[in-house]
């Protein structure tokens, strides 16, 4: 059984954040944190839904779980809504402070997902909110039904980087390793063959071959058509 002990929620919830996990959701290094920080905890054969119920009774390996799986995405969500990186570092951080505090009430995966969103939301527009009468750059939320849309299309838009991170775990070591490189930090394939030690034609099936299994694992997701999804994660 993957939780031997569940230690209980107590004291100072920062205490549990990965460190340096609060850079640019959007950088090279956020996603690979959450995909190293995944495999820490060797969680592929264990349903979601066992978290949430672990959670509940205040275990941090499970905490620490929904932090490696959400807190890059989220901090992503707020800054697409904020445009602002420091901003959106502090709504995830919250946001996070929130669900631990809440852990005793939460439901299944599902609802813990909701929380998140709908916490990391409603802290965005209290920001907004506060900044209404300075000058912005985007006029998103003019229309309450574009905003609520918009919303919709941008949660969307993180569930499906969530389940893509997940695939790419799955891949195996070096094919992952060219993966990251190649599609997360952007490096060209002569860079990624050599800091690999691999030939360009190696690294240029790597890639193909790593395409074509992450889409294998989004098949059957309740998520957008799988070749959306990987457009949507490498823009």
């Amino acid at each position: 059984m993957f939780f031997h002990a569940a230690k209980p929620l107590t004291g100072n919830p920062c205490s549990l954040f990965p460190k340096n996990l609060t850079a640019d959701a959007t950088s090279p290094g956020i996603a690979q944190k959450s995909l190293f920080l995944i495999s820490m905890l060797e969680n592929e054969n264990i349903p979601e839904d066992t978290y949430a119920d672990r959670l509940r009774t205040g275990d941090e390996a499970a905490f620490q779980y929904v932090m490696s799986r959400y807190f890059a995405v989220i901090t992503s969500f707020a800054k697409r809504l904020m445009f602002n990186q420091a901003a959106a570092e502090d709504v995830a951080v919250e946001t996070f402070i929130k669900l631990w505090h809440n852990h005793a009430g939460v439901g299944n995966f599902q609802s813990i997902k909701a929380f998140l969103f709908i916490t990391a939301r409603n802290a965005c527009f209290n920001e907004l909110r506060k900044e209404k009468n300075k000058d912005r750059k985007h006029n998103g939320f003019a229309a309450s039904q574009d905003q609520a849309e918009w919303i919709d299309q941008e949660i969307i838009r993180a569930e499906v980087k969530a389940e893509i991170y997940k695939a790419v775990d799955l891949l195996p070591k070096k094919m992952k390793r060219v993966f990251q490189l190649g599609f997360i930090e952007g490096l060209p394939n002569r860079e990624i063959a050599r800091l690999l030690d691999l030939s360009v034609n190696t690294v240029k099936a790597q890639k193909s071959r790593a395409l074509e299994l992450v889409k294998e694992q989004l098949q059957g997701k309740d998520i957008l058509p799988t070749i959306v999804t990987l457009v949507l994660f490498l823009q």
